[in-house]
């Protein structure tokens, strides 16, 4: 690990450790918010440790073991509350990981409802793609909803967007480019579309309805090279793996994209959701084109067990992590919060000439929050590929510790 990147972990814990010694009265949480003549900075982290592996394979899995899965820090600004500006540095993957930009975006928000945003930052696409990642249930996405998030949306993405939202909607158009960093091309061109409806909120039932739409007309070419993409993802859960089971490996296309529905309801301490894509791949073969379909979906549910459930934000149209309704910062009700998952997932990269592989996933999931900022999960998967050179079967198990402010 670098000496840069060993300073950012000290730096993330020292400040967890400084908060926990003394935390002034007029900021609520564990991390203070600083605020000063109309301007308020808050501290950002999400700093995660994932040790697991694969107890059983029907093929040897290389490159499992323990790392540092992410490791984000940097600050967010709000001034005199018209404008907003984000700088984020990512460090992680660590070992091994190129350190790049994750976040550096201005947001006008003084026309409500709309807000207005320019720079690098996550355009509004997908239901779980919107959870921040400390947020989600599960340690990581279903594979469906990363696969499509990143053809033309998903994190570092260099992208221009208006949006709107109240308590029961939320809207977004974006005009997307490729993603900040090392080694990226920044050539493409594409166009991302939300629209998300809440027809029913109660105090004890809550449901949300959308639409997702991403659609690439110009595809990202290395110097010398034609337009082309690759659709590919970890079995849901990456601690290092050398090889991804989902892959394509690299198609010549012409454009592609993806477009898909979300669901949820949340009913007390219980909350149902899921997704279905289906990935259109305008593939180029000599003066032809050859259309590909990909596609999958999951349906997870969430129950918190002690603790007040996920709340819904209507600037992301997603679902925060349970809070303690006590108003403690550690060990809330004497035991910290604690929530229980389930999740099925299925992607299918196999397509005419295409054999990116079929992928079927069983996951359960448990949180603990020991305190506001700390996070521990331990996850247990059980996946077959179908398809390719190599069909597999796997249990897997993992677990993280985070902290994120």
């Amino acid at each position: 690990m670098s000496a840069l990147r060993r300073y950012a972990l000290r730096f993330s814990v020292a400040c967890v450790g400084v908060s926990l010694i003394h935390t002034p009265a007029a900021f609520a949480g564990t991390i203070p918010t600083f605020k000063f003549d109309g301007i308020t900075i808050k501290p950002y982290a999400t700093d995660q440790l994932d040790i697991g592996g694969f107890p059983k394979t029907s093929q040897p899995a290389p490159g499992v073991g323990a790392r540092g899965g992410r490791i984000r820090n940097g600050a967010r600004i709000t001034i005199h509350d018209q404008v907003e500006l984000g700088g984020i540095w990512d460090f992680g993957p660590a070992p091994g990981g190129q350190m790049r930009l994750f976040e550096g975006q201005i947001s006008y928000i003084g026309l409500k409802p709309f807000v207005f945003t320019a720079g690098i930052f996550k355009p509004s696409f997908g239901l779980e793609s919107m959870q921040a990642q400390g947020d989600t249930a599960f340690i990581e996405r279903s594979s469906i909803s990363t696969i499509t998030r990143n053809i033309a949306a998903g994190i570092e993405r260099q992208a221009v967007q208006i949006e709107a939202h109240g308590k029961r909607y939320h809207l977004a158009i974006s005009g997307t480019a490729g993603t900040a960093g090392p080694g990226e091309n920044g050539n493409q061109r594409a166009l991302v579309f939300r629209l998300v409806g809440v027809p029913i909120r109660t105090q004890d039932l809550f449901f949300h309805v959308g639409f997702s739409g991403e659609w690439v007309f110009k595809v990202a070419h290395g110097r010398g090279e034609g337009p082309a993409a690759t659709f590919s993802d970890y079995p849901e859960m990456n601690v290092g793996l050398t090889s991804k089971y989902l892959n394509t490996g690299k198609i010549d296309l012409r454009s592609v994209g993806a477009f898909g529905l979300e669901a949820a309801a949340a009913w007390k301490r219980l909350l149902f959701q899921g997704e279905a894509y289906e990935i259109i791949a305008n593939k180029a073969v000599e003066n032809t084109t050859q259309k590909l379909h990909f596609s999958g979906w999951y349906a997870q549910a969430s129950y918190t067990l002690v603790g007040k459930p996920r709340s819904w934000k209507s600037r992301t149209a997603a679902f925060s992590s349970p809070t303690c309704a006590k108003n403690q910062n550690y060990l809330c009700n004497g035991i910290g919060l604690i929530e229980a998952s389930a999740r099925y997932s299925e992607a299918n990269l196999r397509s005419a000439s295409v054999d990116g592989e079929q992928q079927k996933a069983w996951s359960a999931n448990l949180n603990w929050w020991p305190m506001d900022i700390l996070k521990i999960a331990l996850q247990y998967e059980y996946g077959t590929i179908k398809g390719g050179r190599i069909p597999e079967n796997f249990h897997a198990i993992l677990s993280m510790v985070q902290i994120k402010f």
